[in-house]
């Protein structure tokens, strides 16, 4: 059970990072617990927080959803419910107002500025952010192929390597292919034939050209530096344009037909 094993405690542990937020929040309920007399801010503000952990670390309810629904991932983002800036915030500004000296409230809101920072962390040092290459926001190579394969006034099915899958949407509403990014997360458990053949270390060429085909796509993209067992012309798909490291195929004989 999640609750015995103390498995909830371990993801309310890691959504705490370094525990100095959450401990600034359950000072802040402390705080207002006490000193709050306004009876609906306290119920929005304290009862509701207590409330939202109460019932994420309630056993039976976490048991349900991570055991029988398999929805672990789910489950944590009930502490997106916890209203911790908005409780930090307003009880640091009760706190503070409440102090007459002028120069005391400046000190007090330096030190609470440095606590918080200090005991956070830039989010851009992350690996899941990187620089944007362009207003789009999403990799160079996808402007540059969906650009080079799009056709004005109707739809055109590509195959795209995993790495640029979930960008190709955000660019082009005319490219569409054969598997999303659903494909791409196993805890999703949607198997796609076409999706796990582009993944492998090396992919078979004759086993894309035939999927690719049954899917009706008119190009696969390749990445250079992807290893093919065999060569996509056998396929009869033809190697049109190289960019931005990737070789984009189309099918002899795909139907490009440009609309009047």
């Amino acid at each position: 059970m999640v609750g015995a094993d103390g498995s909830a405690l371990l993801m309310l542990k890691m959504y705490s990072g370094n525990c100095s937020l959450t401990l600034l929040f359950v000072a802040s309920l402390i705080y207002l617990w006490i000193t709050e007399k306004n009876k609906g801010r306290k119920a929005i503000l304290v009862y509701v927080s207590v409330a939202v952990l109460a019932l994420f670390l309630f056993p039976v309810l976490s048991y349900f959803v991570v055991t029988i629904m398999n929805e672990e991932e789910i489950y944590y983002r009930i502490l997106w419910a916890l209203p911790m800036g908005i409780v930090i915030s307003y009880a640091a500004v009760k706190f503070l107002s409440a102090i007459k000296k002028k120069w005391l409230q400046a000190v007090l809101l330096f030190l609470l500025a440095v606590y918080i920072m200090v005991g956070g962390h830039l989010v851009y040092k992350s690996p899941q952010f990187s620089k944007a290459e362009n207003w789009y926001q999403v990799p160079d190579a996808v402007v540059s192929i969906c650009d080079a394969i799009v056709i004005p006034g109707r739809e055109i099915k590509a195959a795209f390597p995993p790495e640029l899958v979930q960008y190709v949407r955000q660019y082009s509403p005319f490219v569409i292919m054969p598997y999303g990014y659903d494909a791409l997360v196993e805890r999703w458990w949607l198997d796609n034939e076409f999706e796990e053949e582009m993944s492998k270390d090396i992919s078979n060429a004759e086993r894309l050209t035939t999927l690719a085909r049954q899917n009706g796509c008119h190009y696969v993209i390749i990445n250079q530096n992807h290893l093919l067992d065999g060569k996509m012309e056998d396929g009869e798909f033809t190697l049109v344009l190289q960019t931005c490291g990737y070789d984009i195929y189309v099918d002899n004989y795909a139907d490009l037909w440009v609309p009047e």
